[in-house]
C-alpha cells in the first residue's frame, strides 16, 4: 500500500466518521442537554439519524391521518431510524478507532527491510523469490 492508500484509509475511515459524530454532537448539544445534565438516550437518537435513517427497511406510511397523527408516524420512522443509526455511529467509531491503530502501525513499517523487499517483488514484472534469511 502507498503513502496515498495510506492516507486516503485513514481520512475516509478515521477522521470522517468522528468529524461527521463531533459536528453533530456540537450541532444538537443544546437539543439533549438539560440543566447541565445530558440525556445519552438523546444523543444516541439524533446523532444516529443521518447514519440510520437510510438504513430502515419499513417505513410506516401516514394514511388516513390528520396533521397530528401524520406528524406522529413521520417522527415514529425518525426516532427508528436514530436507534439503527446510534448503532451504526458506535460501530463506525469502533472502526475509526481500529483503523487508527492499523494506520500507526502502517506508518511505522511502511520503510521496513521486509515491506521494502515486498514492494520491490510486487512493482517488478520477475517473480522473485525472497526468503525472510536473505532480508537481514
Amino acid at each position: 500500500m502507498t503513502k496515498r492508500g495510506i492516507a486516503k484509509d485513514f481520512f475516509t475511515k478515521t477522521i470522517l466518521p468522528i468529524c461527521i459524530a463531533g459536528i453533530l454532537f456540537l450541532v444538537f448539544y443544546n437539543v439533549f442537554t438539560e440543566d447541565g445534565v445530558t440525556n445519552y438516550f438523546l444523543v444516541w437518537i439524533v446523532c444516529g439519524i443521518p447514519f440510520g435513517i437510510r438504513r430502515v427497511r419499513i417505513w410506516l406510511i401516514p394514511r388516513n391521518f390528520d396533521i397530528g397523527g401524520t406528524a406522529g408516524v413521520l417522527a415514529f420512522n425518525f426516532i427508528i431510524g436514530g436507534l439503527i443509526g446510534g448503532f451504526v455511529l458506535v460501530w463506525m467509531l469502533s472502526c475509526a478507532a481500529w483503523y487508527f491503530l492499523l494506520t500507526v502501525y502502517r506508518i511505522l513499517t511502511y520503510n521496513s527491510a521486509y515491506n521494502r523487499v515486498a514492494r520491490e517483488a510486487i512493482s517488478s514484472s520477475d517473480v522473485v523469490d525472497v526468503r525472510y534469511e536473505d532480508i537481514e
